[in-house]
This record gives C-alpha cells, structure tokens and sequence, in this order.
C-alpha cells in the first residue's frame, strides 16, 4: 500500500482494495483509518506498543502476545500497518467460518511450516491455561490438564496419525467439533 499511510485518508484504490478483501464498507474502512492515525501517527504498531495493548486487554503473557502479534503481521516485518490491521479485525469480528480457522490455524502453526504440532498446541495451551485457569469446553468438558485436552484434540483431528495437523485436517475436525464452532464465534 506505500504511502496511502501519509495522507489523513486513505487512497481510493486502497480503499477500494481493502473493501474487496475484507467484510467492511468504505465508510467503516475510512473512520477505522482515521482512527489508526490518530493512534499511530507513524502508520504502524510495533510489537512493543502491541503488546501494551494486549496488556490492556489482560492479555499478560509474552507468549499469547507474540502469537497474536505475528498472525496480524502478514508480511513479518515487525510491525502492523493499517491493512494488516483491518484484513485480521475483518476476520476476527466478521470472517466466515473457514477464514477464522485459518487464522486461528496460523496462530497455532508456531513454527509456520504448515502444520501443528503436539509440542505447539501443548506450549499455548499452558499459555491459555495461565490466562484463563482450568480449561472447560462450550459443551461442558472439564480437562484435568493442557496436556489431557492436547491429547484429545489430536486423536480427534490428527486423522493420518503422524503427530502433526494440517491445515485441511484442522479444518475438517473443527467443523466435526461443537467446541471448536462455538469457540469461533465468539468473535462474531
């Protein structure tokens, strides 16, 4: 996007860019923008002033801060510009169901080489578990240990076996699962 940053609005080929690419009007677009530079007048957040945010939030661990951080830093330079912003709120608050398992899959795909593994989901569970205590699902399963519902979600979606999900894995077990649909629209 260049310097569609400078201005106090943004480019109307950005704006309409953005428009097409996520679940916002140009109207919502142009006051968000706004608004993010007003915040930040230099055009981006970087991951410092991102994790004061997270802190805010009650989001205390550098862990979880990181992870969230670097799903909305789609080009991984260290810093969130507004259409990285906009493009991860627009799946958040208003993605479809395939779009925010992609995003929660990139989350948990720590290691970004397409796959989760024990080892990922096992270290932000124990993070999840230090923000929020003992873990329960929508349904009402109660697990006694990260560890047990790590073990669970794998024999659950890991259908070849191998100790690694996919992304397609991933998806086809989530829509198999009450949890993991309810879980999504929480961001709705």
């Amino acid at each position: 996007m260049g310097n569609s940053q400078q201005g106090a609005s943004l480019k109307k080929e950005d704006l309409d860019e953005l428009t097409k690419h996520t679940h916002f009007d140009p109207k919502e677009l142009s006051a968000m923008y706004k608004q993010f530079k007003k915040e930040t007048p230099n055009g981006f957040i970087d991951k410092s002033e991102f994790r004061e945010v997270m802190k805010q939030m009650g989001v205390v661990d550098s862990f979880l801060q990181d992870l969230i951080f670097n799903v909305f830093d789609e080009n991984k330079d260290g810093a969130i510009d507004f259409p990285e912003f906009v493009n991860a709120l627009s799946v958040m608050t208003r993605g479809y169901p395939d779009e925010k398992l992609e995003f929660s899959f990139k989350m948990y795909d720590t290691s970004g080489k397409g796959y989760i593994t024990k080892e990922e989901m096992t270290k932000i569970m124990d993070s999840f578990y230090k923000l929020v205590g003992p873990l329960v699902t929508f349904s009402g399963k109660k697990f006694e240990s990260h560890q047990q519902l790590v073990e669970e979600f794998f024999e659950q979606i890991d259908t070849s076996g191998v100790g690694r999900i996919t992304l397609e894995e991933y998806k086809a077990g989530a829509h198999k699962n009450p949890d993991i649909i309810q879980g999504l629209k929480l961001f709705a």
